[in-house]
């Protein structure tokens, strides 16, 4: 379980739980049911806790909590289960989305042993996801008058004053986990949002600063800072920011949208636009993504986010996905194509065709055969072009522009009939055809 709450998911309250693989969903949990319900029924003898828990711990550990979930209940259902088997199963049981049931595990592992401050530390952060604010300051308190040390407790509760917009009282909180750990990272930047907060920019910036020194990789720290340094005034300082939280998290919205603020500050307007066309790019990504992990073997919505990577042009993912795609399904034919787009447009023309000839087989005869005119006509092979633009009943300026140079070749041959039906062809598709192809 992490042990610091993000500020970006304080505003909602929310928390990711566990720190292990996130591999598995709530289908550890819910998988696992019917599977303990039988080896429970096969269990007579009496388990050795210490032996199930080395299997269980090794399980957690590698992030097979399918296989952990239920030696965990089996030791539940005989009573024997320790104090640390509850506590792996909170964490099972919050990863999976269940935190009120993660929550009871975690709260019987502490009536067993109640001088734990780290499990009262992670009872806190499971109280914040159901936004028991107030009883989550109470676990971060109960966490550092166990452990006066525990850094971590401290940063969180100092958390919990920002919430409660006492932000005072927070950097009083961040002022002894930095004091208690100097590199601190999260300290140092939550400390910072609340001087931001309280309107000290100065201070919010020098904290922010020393975030990003500490770890150059930092993405919080250049987020926060280039937030602080609009509201001083200095935009063009806040765009760098910004842009290095872009490099370092490409596929986050909201750092698209605070440079686009600091962009409309300056009077760019051209790179405003930009930026807000590339969060709402990263959006849409998002929402493809977030379907592809509540069902992870739909090959059509990986063909899905394969186009949404080739309309920003990053080929390499859209291949990863093409490949993912056919891998759960070798007969979607729409996989075939997009590939075959990806392709034509590095140029990769032969492994295009083939590609259109594959998704043909399996029935896609309108886009694949509609995209091989378009490569055919790239690579000079204008007959076959027209043939693929004519089978699909295609009529637009590209088969306007097949038709134009086939009208060409034909009259070097001395086709001049041909040549004229061509030509009268092109300029009935698009009349201003010559113009466009001279330009």
């Amino acid at each position: 379980m992490r042990n610091s709450i993000s500020i970006g998911l304080l505003a909602c309250f929310l928390l990711v739980g566990c720190s292990k693989s996130e591999q598995n969903d709530s289908k550890a949990v819910s998988k696992s049911t019917s599977e303990q319900k039988e080896t429970a029924q096969k269990q007579e003898k009496k388990l050795d806790p210490k032996i199930v828990m080395k299997k269980v711990q090794a399980f957690y550990d590698e992030g097979n909590y399918r296989a952990a979930f239920p030696l965990l209940n089996q030791l539940h259902a005989q009573k024997i289960c320790p104090p640390a088997g509850y506590a792996l199963r909170a964490q099972i049981l919050d990863h999976s989305g269940l935190t009120s049931q993660a929550i009871s595990s975690l709260t019987l592992a502490l009536t067993k042993e109640k001088d734990r401050a780290e499990w009262h530390n992670m009872l806190g952060l499971l109280l914040v996801k159901i936004k028991k604010l107030p009883m989550a300051q109470q676990a971060f308190t109960k966490a550092v008058e166990i452990d006066p040390k525990f850094s971590k407790a401290y940063n969180n509760r100092g958390l919990m004053y920002i919430a409660m917009q006492e932000f005072g009282t927070a950097i009083n909180d961040f002022n002894e986990a930095i004091q208690t750990s100097p590199k601190y990272v999260d300290a140092y930047n939550n400390r910072g949002y609340a001087y931001l907060e309280m309107g000290n920019y100065s201070k919010a910036i020098e904290n922010f600063t020393r975030s990003v020194t500490l770890q150059p990789d930092y993405v919080k720290g250049y987020n926060n800072r280039g937030f602080a340094l609009i509201k001083m005034g200095n935009s063009e300082q806040a765009i760098e920011d910004f842009t290095k939280a872009i490099e370092l998290s490409p596929y986050t919205v909201k750092h698209y949208l605070h440079r686009r603020d600091a962009y409309l500050a300056i009077k760019n307007e051209e790179a405003a636009r930009e930026d807000l066309k590339q969060a709402q790019w990263v959006q849409g990504l998002l929402l493809i993504s977030n379907k592809i992990t509540r069902d992870d073997e739909n090959a059509e919505l990986f063909v899905e986010r394969a186009k949404h990577f080739l309309s920003a042009k990053q080929y390499d993912k859209a291949l990863e996905d093409v490949a993912h795609a056919l891998k759960e399904d070798k007969t979607l034919a729409e996989a075939y194509t997009t590939k075959a787009r990806v392709q034509f447009e590095q140029g990769e023309y032969q492994p295009a065709i083939a590609s259109c000839n594959e998704a043909l087989k399996l029935g896609d005869s309108f886009q694949a055969s509609s995209l091989r005119g378009d490569i055919y006509l790239a690579i000079g092979k204008v007959d076959e072009a027209i043939a693929d633009f004519e089978a699909v009943q295609r009529f637009d300026s590209e088969v306007a522009k097949a038709f134009w140079q086939r009208a060409d070749i034909r009259k070097e041959k001395g086709d001049a009939a041909g040549a004229k039906s061509d030509r009268a062809t092109a300029l009935k598709l698009d009349p201003q055809i010559e113009q466009r192809i001279i330009k």
